[in-house]
């Protein structure tokens, strides 16, 4: 739906108006650099980068990292929507009976996408006590097996039926989602999630929104 990773970007923005450390986005760009240049995986990103996020917050109030999202995402999201994710969100809102959005984000900042329309927003979530961040993960949804458990988790409490629902993802990490529903979608996939969609014969997506189906699911 955006472009670039929030979870690096909004680190970056703590640290410039000097909420955190900038010791911690300098490490988590490092750590995306070596994704995009092959020297490490998607996976090894999405392991390591929550737990550098979680470290930087650890001490601050919960309630400044909100006002410090809401902020980031009003400059974030004109710049980073791709052309087409306004018009996705709303088509599926119209052939769909709920619509959730569950992000390897921190829950802080994805939880401002409400704007799109969206019935549920989940993200990942940051241990915090007495309204202080203590440093721990509590959930990674970046991980594909922890991401398909929460969406089972939550289809589950809302009676919803998994072979009747669509789902969307772009890296392979969300592979274990998409192969939960109906009508999995690859939106601007990564290589490894192209791979899979290949063997997998899935769709893929990028501009042309005129094969999404029109029947009512989730």
């Amino acid at each position: 739906m955006l472009k670039g990773f929030i979870i690096q970007s909004f680190p970056r923005f703590l640290a410039d108006n000097g909420f955190i450390d900038v010791t911690y986005p300098d490490r988590i760009d490092k750590i995306v650099s070596d994704y995009h240049s092959g020297r490490a995986s998607y996976r090894e990103v999405a392991e390591a980068i929550p737990s550098l996020y979680s470290s930087a917050l650890k001490g601050r109030a919960v309630n400044d990292v909100k006002e410090s999202a809401n902020r980031f995402m009003k400059a974030y999201l004109p710049e980073h929507l791709f052309h087409y994710t306004e018009s996705l969100v709303r088509r599926v809102s119209e052939i769909v009976d709920v619509t959730i959005a569950i992000s390897g984000s921190p829950l802080e900042v994805v939880e401002e996408l409400k704007v799109w329309g969206f019935d549920k927003v989940f993200g990942s979530l940051f241990e915090a006590r007495l309204g202080v961040y203590t440093g721990g993960v509590l959930t990674n949804l970046i991980l594909g097996e922890e991401k398909a458990k929460f969406a089972m988790k939550i289809c589950k409490e809302m009676s919803i039926d998994l072979s009747k629902s669509l789902a969307f993802g772009d890296t392979d990490q969300d592979e274990p989602l998409l192969r939960m529903v109906g009508l999995p979608v690859a939106v601007n996939p990564n290589k490894k999630l192209q791979e899979i969609c290949v063997l997998r014969d899935w769709r893929r997506l990028e501009e042309d929104l005129s094969n999404l189906p029109r029947r009512k699911g989730v």
